[in-house]
């Protein structure tokens, strides 16, 4: 679940970061309007863009368009829809003004609105990404880390429970070993269930407060196996030692 979680997560990053997405440059009602297109490549917070990118504008009555950065013209389309693509990386790294210059079918000459964006190479696109991706799989990690260890502390506070007394989160039933037991209050909550170790067999696993009918019948479970009275965690090989140490010392 935790690795289907993190790839999920990494996976969702990455198509953010590089999936097509449309920029609008910032201009008055212009009469010819210009859009950015990422059609694959990196497109961060900072209006940076690193990749494959089409200039495209609004279809109106239009006989041809010049697209053009900074002044110079990259090339024209003379149908619809009007668009053109380019690759950063034929460019020098830096701060670049796009724009378009469309023709009606009268003649008049119409400027887009101008977009401006911080051309990356490759190498600086890379570093970008890692630093957008490093920082969430930080916390990713931490709050799974975080989601073992406050169980973990949890179950050796509280080593065992009557059976059909449960806490406030209510109680649980183990779905490998079918016993039931106390969910911790203070467990990590991820939606569909709370994060616990059966006490029982000691797998983990996210389960849901059962109802009182599952219950019943996982505690006459419990009964015929013959450890009627009390829950009981599952003991470490540290607390096996102890107990064979200290029932040594009756012996002759």
């Amino acid at each position: 679940m935790k690795r289907k979680l993190l790839r999920s997560l990494i996976a969702s990053i990455i198509l953010l970061l590089l999936l097509p997405s449309t920029a609008l440059g910032l201009q008055d009602d212009p009469a010819l309007t210009l859009r950015l297109n990422r059609d694959f490549g990196y497109g961060g917070l900072d209006n940076s863009i690193q990749g494959r990118f089409s200039m495209r504008v609004n279809d109106i009555d239009l006989t041809r368009v010049d697209f053009y950065i900074d002044d110079q013209l990259i090339g024209s389309d003379d149908e619809a829809p009007f668009r053109i693509q380019f690759e950063t990386d034929d460019y020098p790294p830096g701060l670049r003004t796009m724009y378009a210059i469309g023709i009606t079918s009268g003649g008049t000459e119409l400027r887009s609105n101008e977009i401006t964006s911080n051309f990356l190479s490759a190498d600086e696109a890379r570093s970008a990404t890692l630093g957008l991706i490093v920082p969430l799989l930080v916390v990713v990690f931490g709050l799974m880390g975080l989601g073992v260890l406050v169980p973990l502390l949890l179950n050796r506070g509280d080593k065992s429970r009557p059976i059909g007394e449960y806490g406030m989160a209510g109680g649980a039933v183990c779905p490998r070993c079918t016993l039931p037991y106390s969910r911790h209050t203070l467990a990590p909550n991820l939606l569909v269930g709370k994060l616990e170790r059966c006490p029982h067999c000691g797998k983990w696993a996210i389960v849901p407060r059962a109802a009182p009918a599952d219950l019943v019948v996982a505690e006459a479970r419990l009964r015929a196996d013959n450890q009627e009275g009390v829950l009981e965690l599952d003991e470490t090989e540290e607390e096996k030692l102890q107990r064979q140490l200290e029932e040594s010392k009756y012996e002759e």
